[in-house]
């Protein structure tokens, strides 16, 4: 799942945004319904809202194998340049395109149309955007954020 995101997305700002971008499969695709049992991140609220530690494990994986690169984003404080996974941009590599094209030609069509149409729809979104639309439209996933009210959203609508 994580690689057919990158494929489609090409450069992910920041593991906070790569979240969301997979919590946002799981909810509005029908891939995940149909894959459940298989690719299934297990979200829970959290300080920004959806988050699992299994996005982390996967994109430590795909680091490992060199099918992903990650480079410091330009407006990182120096001090978290080296470790910091969510001031990082990450990239799919030559090596990771190719895997991600394998897993890409065993899916039906319409399952590459969803992931292609998340990667697009939502990974050109500002950060703060993408945070107000999953904050707005899963609001259970906003309990325990820590920046609800940086937001200015009211979620008792």
């Amino acid at each position: 799942m994580v690689f057919l995101l990158f494929l489609y997305a090409e450069s992910i700002e920041g593991v906070t945004k790569l979240q969301k971008l997979l919590f946002l499969v799981e909810k509005e695709s029908e891939f995940f319904q149909e894959y459940k049992e298989e690719v299934e991140f297990e979200f829970a609220p959290y300080r920004m809202g959806p988050f699992s530690e299994h996005v982390y494990e996967e994109l430590e994986f795909l680091l490992s194998l060199n099918a992903i690169e990650s480079e410091p984003m330009s407006e990182s404080p120096p001090e978290l340049l080296k470790s910091d996974l969510s001031h990082k941009r990450f990239t799919i590599t030559a090596k990771g395109q190719k895997i991600a094209r394998e897993l890409e030609s065993q899916l039906e069509p319409e399952y590459q149309e969803e992931f292609q149409q998340i990667a697009q729809r939502y990974n050109q979104l500002p950060l703060r955007q993408l945070l107000e639309y999953v904050y707005t439209e899963y609001p259970d996933y906003a309990a325990e954020s820590e920046i609800l009210e940086d937001l200015e959203i009211d979620l008792s609508v």
